[in-house]
């Protein structure tokens, strides 16, 4: 018979490893690596590098399996947090899920700057800070009151152990909500669930809004900058589409929450198919931003003691025209 649990958690490993790195990376080269044409918009890369990490992070140090059943949400959690308690495993949990969601709200404000800037100068570090620090506070709030939302563990645990005899819960932490209609819980669930429709209508909007800016011909900007702004627009309709993964989270959750049908896999499942949403998005600007992209290129050709001749004097070329735009 198949131990999920195992099987999951060797997942759940792998792949935040990975995402962690490749966050890290992301930041490295956002702070370092980028033209001076996107200076100002590094500050939001960096952003969307460190919250995707600290999700990987998080989702490495607890590992969740979710059991839905009736108005109780259960957690069963297996990684490191378990040796240190349901609370410590509840706490690194609710900074899991509000680093998710501030992930969405940073997609969205991403793509307003890419819009204003075709119209008005680029704000200062400054002022994207501040813009960063106000739209992270609805995800702040939501941490901070679903610390309330977790009720006593042995509860829980028998309420499971009624629902779902035949689950060998011994050994595991368990931790969760009794009811999820508290309002600790469910502004968490609404805030996950609810801004996704109307943020990715937005999204299309300003998607439509900056591809005719950049195709009006009447726009005074460099062929360098017009291409940049190409770029970070793919990256940008990349990172939108990751979050479908939300989608196959929210159908396994909901076929259990409804009684459907309840098994491991799919109550592990999750917040598995949720890792890979800061496990991809990185990956974005990898691929469809040049600068980032000629860097890890040269960087494995020369890991590989491979001569990138060609490379490096594209590469070159194109720092000498940044230096002039400076």
């Amino acid at each position: 018979m198949i131990d999920f649990s195992i099987v999951f958690s060797y997942a759940h490993a792998i792949i935040a490893i990975l995402g962690m790195s490749f966050n890290l990376l992301l930041a490295h080269l956002a702070l370092f690596r980028t033209p001076r044409v996107i200076k100002s918009y590094s500050t939001l890369i960096v952003n969307f590098a460190i919250t995707d990490f600290f999700a990987c992070m998080f989702d490495f140090f607890v590992q969740q399996r979710l059991i839905p059943t009736g108005l109780t949400l259960a957690y069963i959690s297996n990684g490191y947090c378990s040796h240190f308690g349901p609370r410590t495993c509840y706490v690194a949990y609710s900074l899991m899920l509000h680093f998710l969601s501030h992930s969405l709200w940073s997609l969205l404000l991403s793509f307003s700057y890419r819009c204003y800037i075709l119209y008005k100068p680029a704000p200062t570090r400054k002022i994207l800070i501040l813009i960063l620090l106000l739209i992270y506070t609805p995800s702040l709030f939501q941490w901070v009151s679903f610390l309330w939302a977790q009720d006593d563990p042995d509860e829980i645990r028998s309420i499971l152990y009624k629902a779902f005899p035949s689950y060998n819960l011994a050994g595991h932490t368990v931790t969760g909500t009794k009811n999820i209609l508290c309002f600790s819980a469910l502004y968490t669930i609404l805030h996950m669930t609810i801004p996704i429709t109307p943020v990715y209508i937005c999204i299309l909007i300003l998607r439509r809004k900056i591809i005719a800016r950049l195709s009006y011909k009447g726009v005074n900007i460099t062929k360098d900058t017009r291409n940049l702004h190409s770029q970070l627009l793919m990256a940008l309709t990349y990172q939108a589409a990751i979050p479908g993964f939300y989608l196959f989270s929210v159908a396994s959750y909901a076929i259990g929450q409804f009684g459907i049908y309840n098994h491991p896999a799919l109550e592990y499942f999750t917040f598995s198919s949720f890792l890979f949403i800061p496990f991809l998005s990185p990956l974005a600007s990898f691929i469809f931003v040049t600068p980032y992209r000629k860097f890890i290129k040269h960087a494995f050709l020369k890991l590989a003691h491979v001569e990138p001749t060609e490379i490096s004097s594209t590469h070159h070329n194109y720092t000498s025209h940044i230096h002039v735009l400076g």
